[in-house]
């Protein structure tokens, strides 16, 4: 009990900070003048604009919904900015070049990808290996709803690929080696009666053209470049099941081979005789970079829009911002830029919607 007693009468004489303070004045005024001062300083109205989001208590309206992203704040307003450049492309008759990862072809992105060079709305398209062969095999069946967590090892017993929550049965891709084959082996024949040289794009100009058998064709981005005779690069096209083909071949016509050369070419060509770029990429990999580094001899690309998560302390190329981007003569120096940090199958049909279809 004694020992309770002692610390009932430290509590007693225990006393707050503040009521220690007003026993002094010294200590008063600089609780006035100090913490105050701390708290309350003077600021200027720095920034612009005001932070406000879409009101749904009127009628909606998607043209005014799309135009409040860019007042929300955070990745909402660098989304709102890639709206306006998009838009600035097309008012300004920028040649527009689409570049996406092979991810982009495996989702549902490939039916937006596949719009805009429909409709002519882009004019060069740079994607990887994977891109190319996944929106060509969706045409023979379809891909479909998965889970992220659903179980490799099960998965591998019963012939099913997975990419992220999307399943693709490995039947989509013994279809497309007899098709990829195909093609493979008339580019091979063509050459030997010319003489002339193999080059990566031929291949996928042939694929391109041998998919006008194909009954779903209209639903491939890759067909509708053929038929609107947009340039469709795939970088690189050694990659993927494309480049198991290609071994394969190779093994059986030793003299087969393929110029991965003239891709380079013909993308350096093409900005160099362009008034205008933009650019829109989604992810990062070698399509991002394979067409950045292009604008390089143009000092730049004039509009540089980006929509994917790369994190920019790793240093790697899908993280690089454009604020870097203008240090390498990739994107122009002044504020027509931006990078969307976004998971790109949310973003990217918004930006399509609000630049591209209103």
């Amino acid at each position: 009990m004694q020992h309770f007693s002692c610390i009932a009468k430290k509590r007693v004489a225990w006393e707050s900070p503040a009521a220690h303070f007003n026993k002094n004045n010294s200590k008063v005024n600089f609780m006035k003048t100090g913490i105050r001062k701390a708290l309350y300083k003077k600021s200027k109205e720095v920034g612009e604009g005001k932070i406000q989001g879409y009101t749904f208590e009127k009628e909606f309206n998607a043209k005014e919904f799309f135009e409040a992203y860019k007042d929300t704040g955070f990745q909402a307003t660098n989304l709102g900015k890639a709206i306006e450049l998009a838009k600035k492309m097309r008012k300004e008759k920028a040649t527009i070049i689409l570049g996406f990862t092979s991810n982009m072809g495996t989702s549902g992105i490939r039916d937006t990808i596949t719009y805009l060079v429909k409709n002519k709305l882009v004019h060069f398209v740079a994607t990887s290996t994977g891109g190319l062969e996944e929106d060509i095999i969706k045409t023979h069946g379809n891909f479909l709803h998965g889970s992220f967590e659903a179980d490799g090892a099960k998965l591998r017993e019963n012939g099913v690929n997975r990419t992220g929550n999307i399943f693709v049965p490995n039947e989509r891709y013994i279809w497309y080696e007899k098709f990829c084959s195909g093609v493979i082996k008339k580019v091979y024949e063509t050459s030997k009666k010319t003489g002339k040289t193999i080059t990566s794009t031929e291949i996928v100009k042939a694929l391109g053209k041998e998919m006008e058998t194909l009954p779903k064709k209209e639903e491939s981005f890759t067909y509708w470049c053929h038929k609107n005779n947009i340039p469709l690069l795939c970088e690189p096209l050694n990659d993927g099941a494309t480049g198991d083909h290609l071994y394969f071949f190779k093994k059986g016509h030793p003299d087969f081979s393929v110029d991965m050369v003239k891709e380079v070419e013909e993308m350096y060509d093409f900005v160099l005789s362009q008034e205008k770029i933009g650019t829109i990429i989604i992810g990062g990999a070698v399509p991002k970079h394979f067409i950045m580094n292009a604008c390089m001899t143009r000092e730049g690309a004039d509009y540089t829009i980006y929509l994917n998560t790369g994190y920019e302390g790793e240093g790697s190329n899908a993280g690089a911002n454009p604020n870097e981007a203008k240090s390498w003569g990739k994107a122009s120096a002044d504020e027509n830029n931006v990078k969307v940090w976004s998971e790109a199958t949310i973003t990217f049909p918004i930006l399509v919607a609000a630049a591209f279809k209103l």
